[in-house]
């Protein structure tokens, strides 16, 4: 093992090398006081160490969103959640494999709106961030309640994790004050929230970290989930008193609804750090941040670029004016200061990554049309994996957009994120021809007022990796992969592969890529003090995206090679997903197995999900299917069951598997006696979130007391998630945005467990 100065020292250059802008660390210690559910020790108890990481805004994206209020945050935001997201899960690998347990948290991770237990304050982050970065000596509070750095001010976006391993803690913050206390976050409010008859009883927040106190109005948090939640024109706020969850709903029915993406707060807009406060009231009505202009050249920053978006996935990229992207002015929305925009920037950069066949809903409908197979459902497998790849594209893609925007940002440049409302990335693709021969790529885009050298397009990478008879962790894309396992496609006997011969009938090879989900974390979701899953659902959509991002250029290799080659994430699409973060639904680890079995990747345990002596059943997987001929995995597939254990059975909060043993063939020869599973009841539980004892019960949402149906139909399942909690279906409006399921039995499987208390 590394020692501590040495493990700290890597730790924090990897996350600057990975493109964090600030780190710090901080000893447990600075959390005494705190309520205990919100401490470092309730995530995880062996917690010795607290790392908090971020990165800035870009300042244009300051200056010029948030306008005409709140409700329109135009490029705000953009790149920054996966960016920190992959970060922050790549230390805590890092540090996993080191043997310190580690509890990686999301950038945006679950509010608990109501009071819950013995936390005193309503809408509390299950783990707040911004208090990890104060402790971890980054900065200080304002007056607003937000935290602020010397550099930036408010203007970054952070992340943290906990982890068992002592680290060199950094001092607290001791510079000169932050925020002068000039009050211009309570001026510009549009809610008027700061008012003392509008601020919670205690009227101020304070507490003390190391002997330095920190002290903020305590705000009425309904008065911001108006805006920021509930995405009600804010225009409406700040005549309304005595916020609370019922005004919410009797604002729903009168308030209009604004339809956009995201929020900036006003009182965040209008503040900037006495030494970084500058002004250009011609410019933009709020502070600007002081910076000085590189002495870079053009082509010095382009190589940059180039790198930066090449790290990001891209394979094109292109510079195009601004000025000949006038017909867009008209996609910007009302309020927006275009015609001054268009007078400030001066180019667009445009890269873009060209996606797999049958990746959008268009191209599966056109397949189902093509083969007339109406009796197998193409379309829904088609639609769930184009659903999942759009998702881990766009997020691998807008992390190099704000790279590329940050780094123009701290040359002294203006550089903001296109946001796809402005149709201009679209159109900018479509001259350099980007969506002729019926592709689609997806895009990032950047908009500075550097006058770049046009470019039409630029191939930023040839795929040239070698491949041999067989797929290995060697290949420089598969780095952040743990198993790499190939099943021949004709040897497959599983039932559920038939329709995948016909979806995909050049296929030859199958071949499984897959993390393994740490074991600490899988432990403790929704079972230690904190009552939290955040870190285990982080872990299965990262997991999902990083392997869709070394699926996707392990095709590409593959293309480049003369072979046919497609990244799919559920072979499955007969089975109902499961829920994760914000909406977005995995796919289903028991439906998929059979596949990634068959495939090498281990045996079927009484559960049904593959499990290795590895890990376990803790891991997730995507799938390639390729016309490349590979030498199928050989592995040893003796069942890992213990005799007689039945501990996946007994944990699930439904009693969804049974009695009932089933044998599910997946090759010839090789077949295993699994658990029936009764879909209903998993369903219930796991994918529409409607039972307790699975996580979202700890989130503080009140389930509606209802008996599990007979049967599912859409109609059934329309009407029982209707009658979810309030927050989730009127304010979110969306019954299954910040929710979470804990796969009990995953959970409880005593296979691979290596982790001693």
């Amino acid at each position: 093992m590394m020692d501590k100065k040495t493990l700290t020292e890597t730790i924090k250059q990897m996350a600057i090398e990975m493109g964090a802008d600030m780190i710090g660390v901080a000893p447990v210690s600075r959390y005494d006081g705190a309520p205990h559910m919100l401490t470092p020790q309730a995530h995880l108890p062996e917690a010795k160490s607290v790392v908090c990481l971020g990165v800035h805004h870009p300042d244009a994206s300051v200056d010029w969103c948030g306008e005409p209020n709140p409700n329109y945050p135009a490029a705000f935001q953009i790149g920054m959640i996966p960016k920190l997201d992959a970060i922050c899960f790549r230390l805590s690998k890092f540090l996993e494999e080191q043997g310190y347990p580690t509890i990686p948290q999301p950038c945006t991770t679950y509010w608990r709106h109501r009071y819950y237990k013995d936390i005193p304050y309503e809408h509390a982050a299950s783990w707040s961030h911004m208090s990890a970065f104060v402790a971890c000596g980054l900065g200080e509070y304002g007056y607003h309640g937000m935290v602020m750095s010397p550099e930036y001010g408010v203007r970054e976006r952070v992340i943290s994790f906990i982890t068992s391993a002592e680290l060199e803690p950094d001092p607290l913050y001791n510079g000169d004050p932050l925020c002068d206390n000039c009050k211009a976050c309570a001026r510009h409010c549009i809610g008027q929230n700061y008012g003392e008859d509008r601020l919670n009883d205690p009227q101020y927040i304070e507490f003390t970290i190391e002997g330095k106190t920190f002290k903020y109005p305590n705000i009425n948090r309904w008065r911001c989930f108006y805006g920021e939640q509930a995405h009600l024109d804010t225009n409406y706020l700040a005549p309304i008193d005595d916020m609370d969850e019922e005004k919410i709903y009797e604002a729903i029915e009168t308030v209009p609804h604004v339809k956009n993406y995201g929020y900036m707060c006003a009182s965040f807009k209008h503040c900037m750090t006495p030494k970084k406060r500058t002004w250009d009231r011609q410019y933009t009505k709020n502070p600007r941040r002081k910076k000085e202009l590189s002495p870079l050249t053009n082509a010095q920053m382009w190589a940059r670029v180039k790198e930066l978006a090449l790290r990001a996935g891209a394979d094109m990229i292109t510079v195009q004016r601004l000025s000949d992207f006038e017909a867009q002015k008209e996609n910007f929305h009302e309020g927006f200061r275009v015609d001054q925009f268009y007078d400030y920037f001066k180019t667009v950069i445009v890269f873009g990554r060209f996606v797999h066949k049958f990746e959008s809903k268009q191209d599966a409908e056109q397949h189902r049309r093509d083969t007339s197979e109406a009796n197998v459902n193409i379309s829904e497998l088609e639609q769930r994996n184009w659903r999942h790849m759009r998702d881990a594209t766009v997020d691998r893609l807008s992390a190099g957009v704000i790279d590329i925007t940050r780094y123009l940002d701290d040359l002294g440049h203006e550089a903001i994120q296109d946001w796809f409302m402005t149709g201009i990335s679209r159109a900018a693709a479509k001259n350099a021809g980007w969506e002729k021969d019926g592709k689609h790529a997806y895009l990032g885009g950047i908009i500075t007022d550097i006058d770049f050298d046009l470019i039409e397009t630029e191939r930023l990478r040839e795929w040239d990796d070698e491949i041999g008879k067989t797929v290995t962790k060697d290949l420089p894309f598969m780095k952040n992969m743990d198993m790499v396992t190939v099943g021949r496609v004709s040897d497959i006997t599983y039932p559920g592969m038939d329709a995948i011969r016909k979806a995909y009938p050049f296929a030859k090879s199958l071949v499984v890529l897959a993390e393994e989900i740490p074991e600490r974390l899988t432990e403790l979701a929704c079972n230690q003090e904190a009552e939290c899953g955040a870190a285990y659902a982080f872990a299965h959509y990262e997991i999902l995206k990083e392997g869709f991002w070394a699926a996707c250029d392990l095709c590409d290799t593959l293309e480049a090679k003369g072979y046919k080659a497609v990244p799919l994430g559920d072979l499955a699409p007969t089975s109902e997903m499961t829920i994760n973060k914000f909406g977005r639904h995995m796919p289903d680890l028991r439906a998929n197995s059979p596949f990634a079995a068959a495939a090498g990747l281990g045996s079927l345990g009484k559960s049904g999900l593959v499990m290795n002596e590895k890990c376990g059943p803790r891991m997730r997987f995507v799938f390639v299917l390729t016309d490349a001929e590979f030498e199928p995995t050989s592995l040893d597939k003796r069942n890992l069951c213990p005799a007689g254990c039945k501990e996946c059975a007994s944990a699930c909060p439904m009693q969804a598997l049974l009695e009932t043993m089933e044998t599910v063939e997946v090759k010839d020869g090789e077949s295993y006696e699994v658990m029936t599973r009764d879909e209903t009841r998993c369903t219930w539980a796991r994918s529409l979130a409607m039972c307790e004892g699975a996580g979202s019960d700890q989130l503080g949402w009140k389930l509606p007391d209802l008996k599990v149906p007979d049967l599912l139909t859409p109609e059934v399942v329309e009407e029982v998630i209707q009658k979810k909690d309030k927050i989730q279906t009127l304010a979110y409006r969306s019954p299954f945005f910040i929710d979470i399921i804990i796969e009990r039995c995953l959970q409880a499987c005593p296979v691979a467990k290596k982790y001693k208390k």
